[in-house]
């Protein structure tokens, strides 16, 4: 019997988000009819996909997701072979990228591109949010990736990753030891942080979620941002907090420590224009794609500000 390629993606992101309900945020759906046609799927095949309560694959559902993902990665390749046959696989787009997702997000993202669409031409740019705020403003950039970007009102965005912050101490401070801290324990100490100008809106939201820990932080803004820059900044003393992907690929002498406090969680967005390019449409599905591939959506994402006509 022939299953619906939708109905293949639904059982993976059961399979991948480890209940009903999660898939179905993640689906943007609701839990009802996803259980309804999970199980009218069951009926017609003749054979239990799942175990309810808690969720996990059955053997045979594990060799059905197994064999949807084959299916469903030969449907994406097909799509991209007729794309390029008819000659959609060039040109170029023009990414603005911020300094946090330098690291690990951006030459995934990269790479993938390359391996994917060896004929578009990726244009990177590195700087500050404000900088590729007004850059996109002006049309100088077709796509932004970023943690927290103001971006201009009428793009759509999604949401690749979701975690944790950490705080970030040298290796000599008195914490630098630990396996967890809590705020309170920085009592007295300084966070250092980058001058609000240049990261508005994630400078507004790391401050307002440190302030619903109900403790006061004294700031001190550093004439020397940048994550190249840690061991200058947090020599003597201070702290800072950054996303826990950057754990592992920062300069050495710097410690990271996980936190008891309950912070909101840190999230990266792709954003991009109404009416994208071919390019930047290959573009945003490559970087949702990779965003699977890597388990950054394996938490369900808050809801995006996209539409059916999304990329």
């Amino acid at each position: 019997m022939p299953v619906d390629l939708r109905l293949m993606r639904y059982v993976i992101a059961v399979a991948e988000a480890g209940s009903f309900e999660a898939a179905a945020e993640r689906l943007h759906m609701t839990q009802p009819p996803l259980s309804r046609q999970i199980r009218d799927l069951e009926r017609e095949l003749g054979v239990d996909l799942f175990h309810r309560r808690p969720t996990r694959l059955t053997e045979a559902g594990r060799v059905f997701v197994e064999e949807a993902r084959d299916v469903l990665a030969s449907a994406e390749q097909a799509v991209e072979r007729t794309r390029r046959a008819a000659g959609v696989d060039h040109g170029a787009v023009r990414v603005g990228y911020t300094v946090t997702t330098a690291f690990d997000e951006m030459p995934k993202l990269f790479a993938a591109m390359r391996a994917r669409h060896p004929g578009i031409r990726v244009e990177a740019r590195e700087a500050w949010d404000a900088e590729l705020i007004a850059a996109a403003t002006d049309g100088e950039l077709d796509v932004l990736l970023g943690r927290h970007l103001a971006v201009p009102p009428t793009w759509l965005s999604a949401v690749l990753r979701r975690e944790e912050f950490v705080v970030v101490v040298g290796a000599g401070h008195r914490l630098a030891g630990r396996d967890r801290v809590s705020l309170r324990e920085f009592r007295g100490e300084t966070l250092r942080f980058f001058p609000r100008r240049f990261a508005p809106l994630y400078h507004d939201e790391v401050l307002a979620g440190l302030r619903g820990t109900g403790e006061e932080f004294d700031i001190w803004e550093n004439p020397l941002p940048g994550l190249r820059n840690l061991n200058l900044s947090l020599s003597d003393s201070g702290y800072m907090l950054l996303p826990r992907s950057l754990e592992g690929r920062l300069p050495g002498g710097i410690a990271c420590l996980p936190l008891t406090d309950r912070l909101p969680p840190v999230e990266l967005r792709l954003s991009w224009g109404r009416n994208p390019s071919p390019a930047a449409t290959a573009l945003v599905r490559t970087a949702r794609r990779l965003a699977r591939r890597e388990g950054w959506t394996a938490a369900p994402p808050a809801q995006d500000r996209t539409s059916s006509t999304d990329p």
